[in-house]
């Protein structure tokens, strides 16, 4: 395992970390997922209080239950307008004793934007409950993630407050790429999250492989790449569920050079002109979910993209047909209850429409 550099000092962390919000749901397996990350190097766990169905956090203190001198842990906790030192302060001891920890070596301020910026340093608020956990030794680090505009998480970045930054970062999903610029300039790390697309790259994309340069094994192999050739990302954090993901994930980065600048320029310069694929797109984050008329919104997301990134049309098609026909992109009512919820503010429906007239249409 590789490690690098994360932050004005300098702790080293995991090329590879590990996002524990798709866990297994067996606790057993789960630990010994985490158990088998640690062994191989993995030494960044990220975590937040709803995944895995609200036990990301309890299942990730198991995992991590003996080896913390091994394993660095994050709590996630977001600002609202009502936010204040004391609810702030009660919410992080309740994370920790769900993680079963007597301190956290990184807390990531959640769903951060310059909008609710002020709700953290307000008098009385956030920041005074951050600052005194850490005057204590509870909290080591302080880093922020969220799905603000890159230009405004560049302001962010110049307050000095935080030593990290967590954003959405992969082959198809660029949109970050001056923000993160921004943080290696000021020696921030910065945390990849969906380095693999939300699992979308998981999948087999001959297009992809023929497009970029360096041969890989796989699609997420490739994908892995070329976020850690990025000379401003720190650590790509993978949300994995099973030990083949993991041991893959490992050996992509034992078995790769440490990239130069010249490698993600080259690769850069590829994807600018296979700019059709569009920045924004659904990453399976699924937080416009449960939609309230059972569509399957992600679901049919990634048929989507299946076909038309891909070319898998023939599979895709067949996958959209054998869905329940309260899930598919037609059963949508058009209430917009979720494009209220989506953290990159796609256009929701718009986009369900364009999946029913792809799969719904004579031929695709």
């Amino acid at each position: 395992m590789r490690y690098r550099s994360w932050g004005p000092r300098g702790v080293q962390v995991s090329a590879l970390s590990f996002g524990c919000g798709r866990l297994p749901e067996d606790d057993a397996e789960s630990t010994a997922l985490i158990q088998a990350a640690v062994a191989a190097g993995c030494n960044y766990f990220e975590t937040a209080s709803f995944y895995c169905g609200g036990q990301c956090q309890q299942k990730t203190g198991l995992g991590v239950k003996g080896l913390t001198d091994k394993a660095m842990v994050s709590a996630k906790i977001g600002v609202e307008p009502t936010t204040t030192a004391d609810s702030y302060r009660k919410e992080f001891e309740r994370q920790l004793t769900v993680l079963g920890l007597d301190r956290v070596p990184w807390l990531m301020v959640g769903w951060l934007s310059v909008e609710n910026l002020p709700h953290l340093t307000k008098k009385g608020g956030a920041l005074e409950a951050i600052e005194q956990a850490r005057s204590e030794g509870l909290i080591d680090h302080l880093g922020f993630t969220g799905h603000d505009t890159p230009e405004n998480f560049i302001e962010i970045l110049k307050t000095g407050l935080f030593e990290s930054m967590t954003v959405s970062y992969h082959i198809l999903n660029r949109t970050y790429e001056p923000a993160i610029a921004a943080a290696r300039l000021l020696g921030i790390g910065v945390v990849a999250m969906n380095p693999v697309g939300g699992g979308l790259l998981g999948a087999p994309s001959a297009e992809l492989q023929r497009l970029l340069p360096h041969a890989s094994a796989t699609t997420a192999a490739l994908a892995l790449r070329f976020v850690l050739a990025n000379p401003g990302i720190t650590t790509a954090c993978s949300g994995m569920a099973t030990l083949a993901q993991l041991q893959e994930n490992v050996a992509t980065i034992d078995g790769v050079p440490e990239a130069a600048d010249a490698d993600h320029t080259a690769m850069t310069a590829v994807l600018d002109q296979f700019k059709s694929l569009g920045d924004r797109f659904c990453t399976g984050c699924r937080y416009c979910m449960d939609c309230p008329h059972g569509v399957d919104i992600p679901g049919n997301f990634n048929l989507y993209n299946l076909a038309t990134v891909y070319g898998l049309r023939d599979h895709a098609r067949a996958s959209y047909h054998n869905m329940e026909p309260a899930k598919r992109a037609s059963a949508c009512t058009r209430c917009g209850e979720c494009e209220t919820k989506c953290p990159n503010q796609l256009p929701i429906i718009a986009q369900l429409d364009t999946v029913r007239g792809l799969f719904e249409s004579v031929a695709v």
